[in-house]
This record gives structure tokens, sequence and C-alpha cells, in this order.
């Protein structure tokens, strides 16, 4: 069984790593600490690995102070964990120490995950990857407390919309209403997801929906972010994040797409409502992610990216 292999693997190894995808977002935080907590609960030496900044919705997470840049780990780890991350790439610059290190582990629920490890643990029908670590973390009697049961709780509420994508079953409200028995503070938790917009992203927000423009009678809506909106807001990469949903809640749109200009690229966010693969738009540009949520790294002009982007979201609309 594949959980067995985790839990050897974890109990032999002396050295691990953990990291999880570039620009982190709740159940990629949330994960990366559930699990860093159950290694120092298991007496392990862990290296919890977060180089970009994390979203200010999910600073107030237990241990956030042990995280630590990959440029400054230059021991060879015994066991690296990917967590919440469908492919090599989307580790960013952590990628070299995840080659070198002795045996790696997968664990995510990405539909696209190219089962880029020497252990690959991916169920695609898990709403979240805290879903899932929370079932292996039950099946192995792993010692789960109240900081752990707070960090699978932000992952699955953040990875579902707060319950409400078609990716939440039955038994994800099962694994929630076992976490809420570990007393969890799901007022708090709530509040910083869900509750707590700064300035900032409320500004960027309103230039965001400045830019809008729709396609196929209303179905498509598109918005835009460019560096120079960035700068001038003062604005984080995390503050974009729940626009492209903003423009998704839009009565009448199926296909929601978000273009943020970086320095050297464009990156495609994507959210689609009731029919349409949201995936089959993402991979026309190398990307992947779910049915209703994915995403893509493009290197072309804004401009043009957003024509190409379009094109390939009319298509897959009127299939």
């Amino acid at each position: 069984m594949e959980i067995n292999r985790l839990n050897n693997l974890i109990n032999n190894a002396n050295n691990i790593y953990l990291a999880s995808h570039v620009n982190p977002d709740g159940d990629n935080i949330g994960s990366l600490l559930a699990m860093f907590k159950i290694l120092k609960n298991l007496n392990k030496e862990v290296h919890l690995i977060i180089n970009d900044e994390v979203p200010d919705s999910n600073k107030f997470l237990p241990n956030l102070e042990y995280a630590e840049k990959s440029e400054n780990l230059d021991l060879k780890s015994d066991l690296f964990i990917a967590l919440d991350c469908a492919d090599l790439d989307r580790l960013g610059r952590v990628k070299d120490l995840f080659l070198d290190s002795e045996t790696t582990i997968n664990i995510d629920h990405h539909f696209s995950n190219t089962n880029f490890a020497d252990l690959n643990i991916v169920n695609s029908k898990a709403s979240a990857t805290g879903e899932l670590l929370y079932t292996i973390f039950e099946n192995l009697k792993y010692p789960i407390d109240t900081e752990v049961a707070t960090c699978l709780y932000t992952a699955i509420a953040s990875d579902t919309g707060s319950f409400k994508y078609d990716s939440v079953t039955s038994y994800t409200f099962e694994v929630i209403a076992k976490l809420l028995t570990y007393g969890i503070n799901k007022s708090e938790i709530n509040i910083n997801l869900f509750q707590n917009r700064s300035l900032e992203k409320t500004k960027l927000l309103v230039k965001a929906l400045n830019t809008l423009e729709l396609f196929e009678e209303n179905k498509i809506g598109v918005v835009t972010i460019s560096d120079e909106i960035m700068l001038k807001l003062g604005a984080k990469i995390s503050d974009a994040d729940g626009i492209v949903e903003f423009i998704r809640d839009i009565s009448g749109i199926e296909i929601a797409i978000l273009l943020k200009e970086k320095k050297d690229n464009i990156r495609l966010s994507l959210r689609t409502k009731s029919f349409v693969n949201a995936i089959n738009i993402a991979s026309t540009f190398d990307g992947g992610g779910h049915i209703r949520a994915a995403g893509a790294t493009i290197y072309l002009p804004l401009e043009t990216a957003k024509e190409k982007v379009i094109k390939a979201a009319i298509g897959e609309l009127n299939k």
C-alpha cells in the first residue's frame, strides 16, 4: 500500500524537506504546516521551505515562524515531500533540492499531476490536498492535535471556496466534522480567510474590474492586472487572489479569466461555473489544475496572451 510505504520512508528518514508550489495559497500553506507539525509530533528533523510571500489571510496559522528559504539549506535531504504540487516545475527554485534528495514523495489532488516523485499519492477526487492528508494521518494513526486540525481545516476551506465548489463531497463534510472535534477556532479561521481583505487588495480588485471585458453574450469575463498597477498600488502578488472568483460569480458568466502580468511572463488563472472544463483551456498553454479551476504561465506580451486565451476559451465554450 502507498501509505504504508510513506510511513516506512518517514520512519527511516533523518532529514526531511517539505515544500509546495510557487505563489502559495491556503491549501498549499495549510497542508505544509499540517505535515510539518505531524512530523514534529513524530520527533523528526524537518525543514519547512517557503520561498514566496505567504498571503495575509494565512499568516495566522501556527508554526509559520519555522519557514526557511531554500537557498539557506545546503544539506542533502533523506526525504523530500512535495505537497499540493501538480508538476516538478511548479516547485520553482526548490526543484534542485527535490532532485538532489535521496527519496521523493508527491502528495496531491490535482487531476493534472504528472507523478513526478519516487512515491506518488495522488487522488484527484479529494477536494483539497488537506483532505487527502487527513485521510493519510487517520489511516496511519498519526497524532493529530489542534494545530494540525487548524491547518487542515484551512487547507480544505480555502480550496473549496468555503465548501461551495463541485469538488466537495459528503466525505469532505465528514472530515470537517472530525476536525472540529479537535477544538479549532472556526470563527478565527473563517474571518482570516474570507473577511479580512486589505485596502490594497480592495483597490486592486476595483482596478481589475475596470478592465473587465465580456465575450460570447457575456458568458466569458476577462480582467487583466499589469505590473504598473501592482507597483502603483503597492500591492502584493497574493492580493490578486480571489479576483478571478469574483468575476466567475457574476450572473451569466461561465468562464472567468484573469491575466496577471509579471516581469517576464503572464500568469493565467481560470475559473468555470457549470459545464466548461478549465483544464482544457489551461492545457493549451501547458498549464493544468482542476475542472473548475486551472492556470498556466504564458511567455507572451499581455495583449497577445489575452487574445490567445480568449480564442481558446471561446473554442471550449462552444464545443
